[in-house]
């Protein structure tokens, strides 16, 4: 690949990639040396990358060299490209696609006209203005509907305000392709516990509830630990509802999030 197409390491991953995808999007290929397909796909990267130089940032990793990068994103074909926004996969692909197929692929994650009002609905929407921000993004996904983000954005605030249905409904209509990467699993996890957080819920299981709103409050470390502590005296709730809810919470955190990893043992040690 060219200059325009960086390699990094685990070492340079945070900066290159994950704190670089708070600005713009960052395209990474994950490949091998000895990788036929990867060599027919990097031509049209390179191709993608100087068309876009400025707004997106494309960058490889070599999987023989960066093997813990390569677990921590689950690669098991290569090449796999995996696009970063704030942090987190949004999107990604695996095997050779055309100049054109790449294209499509990241239109819909390029910065939009409709980005300064999705900002400004977000600020409603983080200062508990949930009808000011539904209002904003509705616009926005009316005017703007290639604007993934702000769609799931819609259906996360919709979820936070009560609205479950609403936020099923408006994730439900994104593309098919969108419905199932992780932004959409993390707002999807957002809705399970606005389900839990409901007074017949509560009814149903209050202690289920009450960690439910402890997550939508922010408060995802105390209610995970909650959540772990009721599982080991409770076996029946450990293999049902218990991994069910701590799955969900998983979901709302990146991947690279580093307390996943103990997270999980602790899961997996409690069902087994």
């Amino acid at each position: 690949m060219s200059s325009s197409v960086r390699a990094v390491s685990t070492a340079t991953f945070p900066a290159e990639v994950l704190n670089a995808s708070a600005s713009q999007p960052v395209l990474v290929d994950f490949l091998a040396p000895w990788c036929g397909p990867c060599r027919m796909l990097g031509p049209a990267l390179e191709q993608l990358a100087d068309e876009n130089e400025g707004k997106v940032k494309v960058v490889k990793v070599n999987t023989d060299e960066n093997q813990d990068l390569a677990q921590q994103f689950q690669i098991r074909s290569i090449p796999a490209v995996k696009l970063f926004r704030g942090g987190r996969v949004v999107d990604e692909f695996v095997g050779v696609q055309p100049l054109a197929r790449l294209r499509e692929f990241l239109e819909p994650h390029m910065p939009r006209a409709s980005a300064a009002e999705h900002l400004a609905a977000r600020a409603l929407a983080d200062a508990g203005d949930y009808a000011g921000a539904i209002a904003r993004l509705r616009a926005i996904s009316q005017s703007d509907s290639a604007n993934l983000d702000a769609r799931r954005d819609l259906a996360r605030v919709l979820a936070l305000s009560g609205d479950v249905v609403g936020a099923s409904q408006v994730l439900g209509a994104l593309p098919p392709p969108a419905q199932s990467d992780p932004a959409s699993n993390a707002v999807r996890a957002l809705i399970h516990f606005a389900a839990l957080a409901t007074e017949d819920a509560a009814r149903t299981d209050s202690a289920r509830a009450a960690a439910a709103r402890s997550i939508l409050g922010g408060g995802l470390d105390a209610a995970i630990e909650t959540l772990l502590a009721r599982m080991q005296g409770d076996r029946a709730f450990a293999t049902r509802a218990g991994r069910e809810d701590l799955l969900q919470a998983f979901a709302v955190l990146p991947a690279t999030d580093d307390r996943l990893a103990g997270w999980r043992r602790r899961l997996a040690a409690l069902l087994n």
